[in-house]
């Protein structure tokens, strides 16, 4: 199984979901499932990446891959972890002190919770490609997809060029021209915060800020109630 990008089949028995950036906001996370009837074991869920940070539960977050109903891309926040933990310097260590990493650090070493989550976190691929039992083909990456194919995903691994947009970019989201990516149904990002779920072309942006106290929240969304028509996909009524 490749560590960059991952081809996970239907799941033929149950529902998928998907969240935005989960922040260490695990209460949040299990009153949403619990609201949304999630059965583990038969329902999956995926992540498009930032579990840690900034929120109050971050080990807890990181320890949701242990379970096998449970999937996520690596984010900026992990990346940023890691990199600590794996000893990149201090520039990445004090970038990742400012973007809610605190709570891993002890001076400017990781902290054995840090250590911990890394073991964790090491393997998340960068991209999740879904294949829902519906027929629709979910690709999935943190920020944003670089290309306009997504069947090119895998050669992007030796791109750190590339790897880099999938883990920080902001380009996407900011044109005013949303050309849809081929190769694929559905993209589906988060990292930019948005007001609401925002369907772009193809490309969905579910970061709506769990960490914003008081404008913000986690979105839960159950690909099953997706729309697809001859205008192509459309999300379920709020």
């Amino acid at each position: 199984m490749s560590n960059f990008h991952r081809v996970i089949p239907p799941n033929r028995f149950g529902r998928d979901f998907v969240i935005g950036d989960l922040h260490g906001h695990l209460p949040a996370l299990k009153r949403a499932l619990a609201a949304r009837r999630f059965i583990p074991g038969r329902d999956r869920l995926f992540s498009v990446g930032d579990l840690v940070d900034r929120g109050p539960d971050s080990p807890g977050a990181a320890a949701l891959v242990r379970e096998n109903w449970f999937h996520a891309v690596r984010g900026n926040h992990e990346d940023m972890l890691l990199r600590t933990v794996n000893g990149e310097g201090t520039r990445i260590t004090e970038m990742w002190r400012q973007n809610g990493g605190d709570w891993a650090l002890d001076g400017w070493l990781p902290n054995a919770e840090a250590r911990a989550a890394a073991a964790l976190l090491q393997n998340l691929p960068f991209a999740i490609t879904l294949h829902h039992k519906s027929g629709l083909r979910v690709g999935i990456c943190h920020a944003e997809y670089p290309l306009s194919d997504w069947s090119l995903v895998a050669q992007l691994e030796s791109s750190p060029e590339h790897c880099r947009t999938m883990l920080w970019g902001r380009e996407r989201i900011g044109r005013t021209h949303h050309p849809r990516v081929s190769g694929i149904d559905l993209t589906i990002h988060g990292h930019t915060v948005v007001r609401n779920p925002l369907l772009l072309a193809n490309a969905l942006f579910l970061e709506t800020g769990a960490f914003l106290e008081e404008r913000g929240r986690l979105t839960l969304l159950c690909l099953d109630e997706l729309e697809q028509g001859p205008a192509g996909i459309r999300l379920p009524a709020a």
